[in-house]
């Protein structure tokens, strides 16, 4: 599924790295503490979690089910969206977005439910902004509807 454009007001679109193909927009940022670069992205640590929250998930998190740890991780990174930092990094998608650009915000998390993405598009949406996460075609095959005529 491919998102078409608004040449009035623009949008962010969510998505994980496996999707950046697939996604019709002017700028895909990179919201991640590490990992490789994704050639062709814009890298915004800015919006990643913080080091001590990285490092946190990694050790005690990272294979437990999201449902034993999700609440707690929720709360300290809703804490770090408030830091003049992220802030910073919020307003620049603001700006983008009022000025018709449509940004693609991409991490390595697969499942939105557990994801830093899931919440900064929570609080985007809570102050005014359009945003969508991109969900892919079952089985990767996207579907036409036929008509009759």
């Amino acid at each position: 599924m491919n998102i078409v454009k608004n040449n009035s007001r623009g949008y962010v679109i969510t998505a994980d790295v496996s999707s950046v193909k697939d996604i019709i927009c002017d700028e895909v940022w990179q919201i991640t503490r590490a990992g490789n670069h994704i050639p062709g992205t814009m890298w915004v640590p800015d919006l990643a979690p913080g080091p001590q929250l990285f490092k946190r998930y990694l050790h005690e998190w990272k294979d437990r089910p999201g449902n034993e740890w999700w609440d707690k991780y929720k709360e300290i990174f809703e804490q770090e969206l408030r830091t003049d930092e992220k802030l910073n990094a919020l307003r620049k998608i603001w700006i983008h977005v009022e000025s018709g650009r449509v940004i693609a915000l991409v991490c390595y998390c697969r499942d939105s439910r557990y994801c830093h993405r899931t919440l900064v598009r929570n609080f985007l949406r809570q102050h005014g902004v359009r945003v969508e996460e991109h969900k892919k075609a079952k089985n990767n095959i996207e579907v036409e509807q036929l008509t009759l005529f």
